[in-house]
Order: structure tokens, then sequence, then C-alpha cells
């Protein structure tokens, strides 16, 4: 948990540092990975929003 913690805390300094995610390929919504998981977050002004955080298997919807 404290690894997951961690690398969400790095977004404060580099919310960028995420990759764009191919299914939804919006500038301000991106991933970063974590074990076998995906967390997916956005980036509104000057604020992270986490939508999700979802296994690397599991097929994303457009609900994100």
């Amino acid at each position: 948990m404290n690894d997951v913690r961690e690398r969400m805390e790095q977004l404060d300094t580099f919310p960028k540092i995420g990759r764009i995610i191919p299914e939804i390929n919006q500038e301000n919504i991106r991933e970063i990975s974590i074990y076998s998981y995906r967390i997916i977050y956005e980036i509104n002004d000057q604020v992270i929003i986490v939508l999700a955080i979802v296994h690397q298997r599991q097929v994303l919807n457009n609900e994100i």
C-alpha cells in the first residue's frame, strides 16, 4: 500500500509523468502503473483526480 501512495504522491510534482491512455486518447487523462494495476487520473487545472484503479487485464469502458 505504501508503494501505491508513494507513486501517487509523485503526481503532485510531476502530473504528466503518466502516459496518455490509448483507449481514451485525451491529454488530461493519464495512467501510471504499479504492480499489475493501472492508476487512472485526470489533470484538472492544479488538481489531480484519481478516476480509477483497475487491474491491467481489465478492459476499460467509456464510463471513465
